[in-house]
């Protein structure tokens, strides 16, 4: 039986607030590709951007006015995080799209392959890359690890009463961060998960389980850590 997996690595959890690269995240997340490379006929890793593709984005806008021209300047940074992680790996047979063309490419024509890629389109979230690389792949879900352990009810560093939420529709989810039909990308937004992801996955049927933060330091393997989290879905 055929059995695949897409894995959104957070840009948040990249780079520490000195935009040192965490290498403890790519020792998780190698030595889970280690183990678990056999058991999949593909594994899709997504990178996003972080406080590199931020503190870049902040320094042309100074100069750059064209939002598309600043977004392209912002996604070729996670194009430059998955090149440093698939690097990390040290897998040959990894590949690394330049273009969605090549990535729907790959996943269409190869069998099995391993696939680690930034973002590919101006206007979308890395998010949205994976949502779409798991819909290429008739997935009913992305694992999203970020510097985020569970979605809570209320913003956890203003209120010690907050209480983290396990499981949550895309409904529930549009109304705790208002987000309306027609919403459009914002880069280096600090939501769980993109707003125009998140109304494409309600759509398709494809479902999020976001976790990390401090379960990163708590649990021992990212096997863990992804098996914690809010489940986000339909």
């Amino acid at each position: 039986m055929k059995k695949d997996i897409v894995i959104k690595v957070g840009g948040s959890i990249l780079y520490d607030h000195l935009l040192n690269i965490n290498f403890e995240l790519f020792k998780k997340v190698k030595e889970w590709y280690e183990q678990n490379k056999k058991e999949y006929d593909h594994i899709v890793l997504v990178v996003g951007g972080g406080g590199l593709s931020r503190n870049m984005e902040t320094k042309v806008s100074e100069s750059i006015k064209d939002p598309n021209g600043i977004h392209n300047i912002a996604m070729s940074v996670t194009q430059t995080n998955a090149i440093i992680l698939a690097s990390y790996l040290e897998d040959k047979e990894i590949f690394v799209p330049q273009t969605l063309g090549d990535a729907y490419e790959f996943l269409h024509t190869e069998k099995k392959g391993y696939m680690v890629s930034g973002g590919l389109k101006v206007g979308w979230s890395t998010d949205m890359d994976a949502a779409v690389f798991a819909d290429a792949l008739l997935l009913d879900r992305v694992f999203k690890v970020s510097d985020i352990d569970y979605i809570y009810d209320k913003d956890p560093k203003e209120y010690f009463e907050a209480k983290p939420i396990r499981d949550m529709t895309w409904k529930e989810y549009f109304k705790m961060f208002s987000i309306m039909p027609n919403e459009s990308h914002t880069p280096n937004s600090h939501m769980p998960v993109d707003a125009k992801c998140s109304i494409f996955c309600n759509k398709k049927n494809i479902a999020f389980n976001v976790s990390g933060g401090k379960l990163l330091y708590e649990k021992y393997t990212l096997s863990s850590v992804m098996k914690k989290g809010t489940f986000l879905h339909s």
